[in-house]
């Protein structure tokens, strides 16, 4: 699973897989000491949490680690590894890929959005071969799977929260274009009956917006 989220997001993602019996690993040194933060400072989370470490401590999980390489990885049986960078366009989360890409038995998960271009990207549209780094190709039989679990808001959410405010102007920058040329386009018949400005600028491109200003004595 390559790893696309915020460090919150990660203590998330590792509570749910906690009751998964198979050897867990997440990649990320930085996790690794937040959460040592979260196994110490216990008493600054919520009550259910609060309940749950009269027990034993939530966040001390039993079969999942940090894993510091490839190297110290024993890939022997299930497992679930957690790595970045999500594009898979090096480092371990690509290593991991084309060990595992050609077996019908594994799964990669892409949890977030990915840039055009990129690996994850590509497989995606489950193609029946791909590049490896060393220029051969190899087949690809693992399964594929896109999920959404971004901090970001979606087109609903983003809808809605535009429909409460009604703004004059819609500015939409920070995203793939062709993705961003898709919402501009939905947003369009929601603010049908009012004058919206509705811009998505190129990098660069200069933007002018004019407001009515109401004089006060």
């Amino acid at each position: 699973m390559p790893k696309n989220f915020s460090l919150s997001l990660m203590s998330i993602v590792l509570t749910i897989l906690s009751s998964i019996t198979s050897p867990i690993y997440y990649t990320s040194p930085l996790a690794k000491r937040c959460m040592a933060v979260y196994q110490k400072y216990i008493n600054s989370t919520n009550e259910r949490i609060h309940n749950q470490f009269a027990n034993s401590n939530p966040f001390d999980f039993k079969h999942i680690s940090p894993l510091k390489s490839i190297e110290n990885f024993n890939d022997v049986g299930p497992s679930v590894v957690i790595a970045s960078p999500s594009a898979l366009q090096s480092r371990f989360s690509r290593q991991l890929f084309e060990m595992w890409c050609s077996d019908k038995k594994n799964s990669c998960v892409i949890p977030g959005y990915v840039v055009e271009g990129t690996l994850a990207k590509t497989i995606i549209n489950e193609p029946k071969e791909v590049t490896l780094m060393n220029g051969l190709t190899a087949p690809l039989n693992m399964q594929v799977h896109y999920i959404s679990f971004s901090a970001h808001a979606n087109f609903a959410q983003t809808s809605m929260f535009l429909k409460e405010l009604m703004p004059p102007n819609i500015i939409l920058v920070h995203g793939e274009a062709n993705e961003i040329g898709r919402l501009k386009h939905k947003l369009i018949t929601p603010f049908a009956d009012r004058n919206t400005k509705n811009i998505s600028p190129k990098n660069c491109q200069s933007v002018e917006m004019y407001f009515n200003s109401e004089k006060r004595a």
